[in-house]
């Protein structure tokens, strides 16, 4: 309840000693917005803090209706709450302003009735206070203390002296007690005296004087749960910037240190045979290898092999028995490998079903008798696995670390596990169940290593787009023809010349990598046929992998329908021995591209032995008379007599014949004499690079 005013004492004025007008400056100066209505909600008195807050004149509010000076909308609002008090009741509240003055400030209002001497009630004095600030810090210190609350990191704050300043819940759980338990607690009789003497007391002494540390220990918690914590210790200063304490956060973080204990352990054991991994013989290799680099000349009486062992069966026992038999090999390989190379040696599962030794020998003899050991005693043992016995054999390569290999190379791990591979990989080619020992002056070594090179420089080609295309003038004799292009693929060197493509062709062959050179290709002509002008057929070469994947005839006719204009100008040369070898597959694809208006060329024509008899097997447009026929046709009249006979038979199937490799004017005279409609070789034009039209 408030004091009663007398508003109209108030207006006239009154000696400054006198209660009324001490009330009426308080009134006045206080920072909290007040109004007095009466009890026809006329103002009758307001103070300054509302007329500021309001940018209103005392004139333009005392005397006149709540309504009238602040709106009908916000007397609506008001008015229940002003009859309660009118009624005699005081009334508190929290409300968010919606005056523009005040809008999204959070106010408390009070209004207290105003009465006079008799207990009558005259008006009602409103108090408005902006209670903003203290609400958001409120708010925020409340959330605060709710965050460290709940927390599942544990905080805590230890004085100088080593006792709780303060804890949240989850650290004091984290020590089998409560928060207020540990409160003021020293820290010896929380954590144990050797926990606090080995670790505690030196970095938080070091934090003490000034020092960020973070750290982690394993921790036993009161259930004997094995828990491994990561610390951090900042100063806790004091508002003069002098050191109280420290601040410690601790993080739970076992799971992440079980789980890299875990990835060390299969970073250097293989799960299924427990032997060591590739990681791990890399490590001990690479061990070996430093001490052999740092060997003197005569110093060579013990040097290390690497025994590279690849199975030759697995796949048929994984296939026939399940993986569980494939596992079951697996392991009874490792125990085999254990016994053949003793406590000495590293043993190692390095992928799949290749296994890997490094030891000490004392030398080449050595080394490849331990290799027949161990392709014997796999080959013995065999392989049972439910009442079925599979025959087992391995393929060994050897590499080793001897002068000759160290001096002046100085390899690295992976050379030297590259020469075993390349070793393994010839014993493999030969037949398996054999040692192969690399040396690289071996022949077949050499051409190994040539197999690879050419392999590695597909790879590039394919990932950089870095082919060429070349083409070669295939000219008309007979007189009636259209000239026409052959399509060749090469590799340009990082040194400008031009790479022969019979040795990469061939090792993208044998590496099962030519459709996607193929798909390369055709893509290629597709693209450069839209913007050549000239009324000239091409010819593409298709290899025999693309002739018989059904995935590339796929790929080719979805490329040839999306093309549609100009596809009626390419022609395919497919060689005799890969329609032969895939026939349905290649007789689909031919009818297919057919269809299409795209030419058939069966090229090398005559090299195998049933030509004539297959020839009636496939629709082509032309022969390409295999240029082994042709290469002494000027001075040899049986192989005049060959192409004639060729020249007969394609005529009588309306099929046009080419001659490859003609190298002189003689030789195309001979063959235009004989019947070829086309010739193409050195003495006809040399092949050029395709250049990309600059408008493609």
């Amino acid at each position: 309840m408030v004091r009663t005013v007398n508003v109209a004492q108030c207006d006239r004025g009154t000696r400054p000693d006198q209660p009324d007008l001490a009330f009426e400056t308080a009134f006045n100066r206080s920072p909290v917005r007040m109004l007095c209505c009466d009890r026809d909600y006329i103002i009758r008195h307001i103070n300054d803090a509302f007329l500021r807050h309001e940018s209103f004149l005392r004139e333009e509010t005392v005397g006149r209706s709540i309504a009238k000076v602040f709106g009908e909308a916000f007397f609506r609002s008001r008015k229940p709450a002003l009859d309660v008090t009118l009624a005699g009741q005081p009334q508190s509240m929290l409300e968010w302003g919606t005056r523009r003055a005040s809008r999204g400030r959070l106010l408390r209002i009070r209004q207290e009735p105003v009465v006079a001497p008799d207990g009558d009630v005259t008006g009602v004095l409103l108090m408005i206070e902006d209670t903003t600030a203290l609400h958001d810090l409120t708010s925020r210190v409340s959330m605060h203390d709710e965050v460290f609350r709940q927390s599942s990191e544990c905080m805590a704050v230890i004085g100088s002296d080593f006792r709780y300043l303060w804890s949240n819940p989850a650290n004091a759980a984290s020590w089998g007690l409560t928060h207020e338990e540990i409160i003021g607690r020293d820290l010896v009789s929380v954590i144990g005296e050797r926990h606090f003497a080995e670790l505690a007391r030196e970095k938080l002494s070091a934090c003490f004087g000034g020092e960020t540390l973070q750290y982690e220990y394993e921790h036993i918690d009161p259930t004997g749960k094995r828990i491994f914590y990561e610390v951090r210790l900042q100063p806790f200063r004091e508002a003069d910037g002098k050191i109280k304490g420290a601040v410690v956060s601790k993080r739970d973080v076992t799971r992440a240190t079980m789980m890299a204990r875990q990835l060390r352990r299969q970073a250097s054991e293989d799960f299924l045979t427990g032997l060591a991994n590739r990681y791990a013989l890399e490590e001990e290799l690479r061990a070996r290898l430093k001490k052999c680099l740092a060997k003197g000349d005569d110093d060579w009486t013990c040097m290390p092999a690497l025994i590279l062992v690849d199975l030759d069966d697995f796949k048929a026992v994984n296939d026939l028995g399940g993986h569980s038999a494939g596992d079951a090999l697996l392991r009874q390989v490792a125990g085999l490998l254990r016994a053949a190379a003793g406590e000495r040696a590293c043993v190692a599962r390095v992928g799949g079903d290749e296994f890997a030794l490094v030891l000490s020998v004392s030398g080449r003899a050595e080394a490849i008798a331990i290799g027949n050991r161990i392709v014997s005693m796999i080959d013995m043992a065999g392989f049972n696995w439910e009442g079925t016995y599979y025959a087992v054999g391995a393929s060994v390569g050897i590499a080793m670390l001897d002068k000759d290999m160290t001096r002046p190379l100085t390899p690295t791990v992976f050379d030297v596990i590259n020469w075993a591979d390349k070793a393994c990989l010839v014993a493999k080619e030969k037949g398996g169940a054999r040692v192969s020992f690399y040396h690289p002056d071996d022949s077949e070594m050499v051409a190994r290593l040539e197999d690879a090179g050419n392999l590695r420089v597909v790879q590039k080609a394919l990932q950089e787009d870095s082919f060429e295309l070349f083409t070669m003038p295939v000219m008309p004799i007979d007189g009636r023809s259209l000239p026409s292009r052959e399509v060749l693929l090469r590799i340009v060197g990082e040194d400008g010349a031009v790479l022969s493509p019979a040795s990469f062709i061939a090792s993208a062959e044998r590496h099962g990598m030519m459709s996607r050179v193929d798909r390369w290709v055709v893509t290629t002509v597709l693209r450069r046929l839209r913007y050549y002008r000239e009324r000239v057929r091409f010819s593409v070469n298709l290899s025999g992998q693309s002739v018989g994947d059904p995935r590339f005839k796929a790929f080719l006719l979805d490329a040839l329908d999306a093309e549609g204009v100009g596809i009626d100008r390419l022609s395919f040369e497919i060689t005799e021995t890969a329609a032969v070898r895939s026939m349905e597959t290649a007789q689909s694809l031919i009818k297919a591209l057919r269809a299409r208006g795209c030419g058939i060329i069966l090229d090398d024509f005559g090299s195998g032995l049933s030509s004539f008899g297959y020839l009636r097997q496939f629709q082509v447009d032309m022969l390409k008379i295999d240029g082994a026929i042709i290469g002494e046709i000027v001075e040899d009249r049986v192989q005049q007599t060959i192409v004639a006979g060729i020249v007969a038979v394609a005529e009588a199937m309306n099929v046009s014949v080419i001659a490859e490799y003609v190298d002189s004017e003689e030789a195309m005279m001979i063959l235009q004499g004989l019947g070829v409609h086309f010739v193409q070789g050195y003495h006809i034009g040399k092949p050029e690079i395709w250049e990309e039209d600059p408008g493609g």
